[in-house]
């Protein structure tokens, strides 16, 4: 018989380079195959719809809770849910509700990042990710509010960005709630005013999703100012 100092064991350090591959390819996959399942089965977009549902109490709010964070929390449009939650809710408690949901599945998401691609990203890109998590590090508040406020993005891979890099997650909770507020507040003042019929939210809606994406923009030309004259004062301190 082999004596048993002799048996070949695996070493945890072996296992760790296919943990790292493991765990990115396992959060995509869900990420996909979710937002893939949601998009093909009507099931939770009927129940965002089901607005006598949606109205019963206590439990027909957290019905929209749980759906409307699922629903966010795998990259599909807010406005959906939004609009929904002004159908069903009216201006002020619907902008409540989605602000809630689309945070908490903000939220998910960002954490769902950091488990499987934080060490994956570390590994695999070095100084140029490095490179980029210092950049949103420095000011992470600032950072995310200003990627959230742009007029173009994705809310699923500013998510993920979060979660790779080493934003905090108050900073990013903070942020998504302040910076998605235009947003969900256009789409509840849409879903309302479809019910009131009342022009003047349209009006307020568009105005207010202007206004967001300008000052997306000014805090990323802002943004982009700051870090170059960072850039410059280390240079020259480097300097003889």
């Amino acid at each position: 018989m082999v004596p048993a100092e002799g048996m070949e064991q695996t070493s945890p350090a072996a296992s760790r380079p296919v943990l790292r591959f493991l765990r990115p390819a396992l959060m995509l996959a869900l990420l996909v195959a979710g937002a893939v399942l949601l998009r093909a089965v009507p099931g939770l977009r009927h129940v965002l719809q089901s607005t006598d549902l949606l109205r019963d109490g206590v439990s027909g709010r957290m019905v929209f809770l749980a759906g409307a964070s699922v629903w966010c929390a795998f990259g599909l449009p807010r406005q959906v849910a939004g609009f929904a939650a002004g159908l069903a809710y009216g201006a002020l408690e619907g902008i409540v509700l989605i602000t809630v949901a689309s945070t908490a599945g903000c939220v998910a998401g960002f954490f769902w990042a950091r488990w499987g691609g934080r060490q994956w990203a570390q590994a695999r890109l070095g100084t140029r990710f490095a490179k980029l998590d210092t950049m949103l590090t420095t000011q992470p508040f600032l950072s995310i509010l200003t990627l959230r406020l742009l007029p173009v993005g994705s809310a699923l891979l500013l998510n993920l960005l979060g979660g790779i890099s080493g934003v905090g997650v108050l900073p990013f909770t903070a942020a998504t709630v302040l910076g998605g507020l235009p947003q969900n507040v256009v789409a509840v003042l849409l879903g309302s005013g479809v019910r009131v019929d009342a022009l003047w939210q349209f009006v307020l809606g568009g105005g207010l999703f202007l206004a967001s994406g300008v000052l997306g923009v000014w805090l990323l030309r802002r943004a982009q100012i700051g870090h170059i004259v960072q850039q410059a004062g280390q240079n020259g301190q480097s300097e003889p």
